[in-house]
């Protein structure tokens, strides 16, 4: 499939290409890599296909976009191979499927090749479905809901509304404006500022972030909408804020934290110019919330409030902000693990018309991947509660995480009919929280054990041995004897490597070393 004649230019990239290119040059292609499949209409042939995939990359600079370190090209000429699987007898889904998972497999070359693999499937001489894996460089969840909208209006004839989108290289200029880089600074001290009150991670477990496949609960009710919408007249809280408020109560509960840290999804597509924007936008928005509270509604009001601010301040440059965080956790001993994420994509998934057959119904679905400790995915919002919940069975066993879905549910249930005390969580819900033995203690906004600060040392310094006291200000002293030459500039800096596999631990604030005799 050949284009020519189209726009060539290069320009800046935009915040969120930047971040993107350093995650998918960085990450496992199964989470940098987007994989959909789509039915193609009746009668509409390959060529068909064709002249609707070079529509959008016409329409969508994003779509014929190459890399540098820091300059996209978009080219105006060039070609994109899309794979024909013919008919072999069997299922045209499952053959859709495996060639998905052919085509996401290998890591995108940025500086060589086009954001876009494509496949058509095809059944008794006819295009069936048409697989689509494009990296996050390209699109977000939302862009990429967008632009397969657009490639099936193409493929029905219909023509695109207005008004023309905005192309990556003008928004990355719009990016760089004196404005813009204020919002961008007031946002990295957003950061600094709720982190530097909030635990480093809500579970104080280990989970992997290259190749995490965790369990997915899928949680619906139709009852509980209602209630939602009484809670939501009540609080006037929206119903995605109360179920997200729900979750942080029950996390907090859970885990036990005087205050809840989670990273929710923003759209960052407030602004009209940016709605039809193919690429990468979404950020996190840092939500920290004192749990401290008499009742639910209060609660209710506190993420209302966090959340607001948060979303606000969700565009940012990644690069500055991950040097933020990590001169932060330097300074506190600490690793921001961004371990509980909340994303509301109620606005792009389709209904789905089936009720479910239970109140609330849980069903578990295959494991996915997602590196975090515990997520929650809003899918419906509508006259049904449709969520998944995905779990490290580190943090939630299959049974707890069933305990917890179902509570989430029961807490909405309750707070539609009145104001739930905070004291009362644990009988409404039925979630308990997490046993501490006297092995644990708090070190600042953290739960830590000193014995897991101790073999963190030991660790860090191969050889050494280490003993460690908590001191008054919540931070630890170690008295460390080793036969290696190393400053305490250094025992530190080896202990925050290690840190991402010890998050029952935090670096200690003072060392002692004391030469082995």
């Amino acid at each position: 499939m050949h284009f020519d004649g189209l726009p060539d230019r290069q320009g800046a990239l935009t915040m969120g290409q930047a971040n993107m290119a350093r995650c998918v040059r960085r990450d496992p292609p199964e989470h940098m890599n987007f994989l959909m499949i789509k039915r193609v209409p009746r009668r509409a042939g390959l060529d068909r296909i064709a002249d609707a995939t070079l529509a959008l990359l016409s329409r969508h600079e994003g779509l014929r976009t190459t890399f540098t370190a820091d300059t996209q090209h978009v080219h105006g000429k060039g070609a994109l191979e899309v794979v024909v699987v013919p008919d072999h007898g069997g299922p045209p889904m499952r053959a859709a499927e495996e060639a998905g998972v052919l085509l996401r497999a290998p890591r995108f070359d940025l500086e060589s090749e086009f954001p876009l693999r494509m496949a058509v499937v095809c059944a008794e001489a006819e295009p069936r479905l048409a697989v689509f894996v494009l990296p996050h460089t390209a699109v977000d969840a939302i862009s990429l809901a967008h632009l397969l909208r657009e490639w099936e209006a193409l493929l029905h004839g219909r023509p695109l509304p207005g008004p023309e989108p905005t192309q990556p290289i003008d928004l990355a200029d719009s990016e760089r404006t004196p404005a813009a880089l204020r919002r961008a600074e007031a946002a990295l001290e957003h950061w600094r500022g709720g982190l530097a009150r909030s635990p480093q991670t809500m579970f104080p477990v280990a989970f992997d972030t290259e190749h995490a496949m965790v369990a997915r609960l899928r949680i619906r009710s139709a009852a509980v909408t209602a209630c939602l919408e009484r809670a939501a007249a009540r609080t006037g809280a929206s119903p995605s804020m109360i179920v997200m408020a729900a979750l942080g109560t029950l996390v907090g509960h859970r885990t036990a934290q005087p205050t809840c840290l989670l990273a929710s999804l923003s759209s960052n597509r407030a602004h009209p110019r940016l709605r039809t924007h193919i690429g990468p936008l979404a950020q996190d928005a840092l939500v920290v919330t004192d749990l401290a509270a008499a009742t639910f509604d209060e609660l209710i009001a506190r993420f209302r409030v966090a959340a607001l601010a948060g979303y606000q301040r969700s565009r940012f440059d990644s690069e500055a902000l991950w040097e933020a965080i990590h001169a932060m956790d330097a300074e506190r001993g600490t690793r921001y693990a961004r371990d509980c994420v909340f994303n509301d994509m109620s606005a792009q998934v389709p209904p789905d018309d089936e009720d479910p057959v239970h109140e609330p119904e849980l069903t578990w679905l295959p494991e996915a991947a997602l590196p975090a400790n515990l997520s929650l995915w809003i899918n419906r919002l509508d006259t049904v509660l449709d969520l998944t919940l995905w779990v490290n069975p580190a943090a939630l066993s299959k049974d707890e995480a069933e305990v917890f879905g179902a509570g989430l549910v029961r807490l909405l249930t309750a707070a539609g009919d009145r104001v739930v005390d905070v004291a009362e969580i644990e009988e409404v819900t039925g979630v308990t929280a997490m046993p501490y033995g006297p092995e644990w203690v708090r070190s600042g906004t953290s739960w830590v054990r000193p014995e897991a600060v101790r073999l963190l040392v030991e660790r860090a310094v191969p050889g050494g041995t280490a003993s460690i006291t908590l001191d008054g200000d919540g931070t630890f002293t170690c008295h460390l004897v080793t036969g290696t030459a190393i400053t305490p500039g250094q025992a530190h800096r080896a202990c925050l490597d290690l840190l991402p596999g010890h998050p029952d631990a935090v670096a200690p604030r003072r060392y002692v070393i004391e030469p082995e005799e």
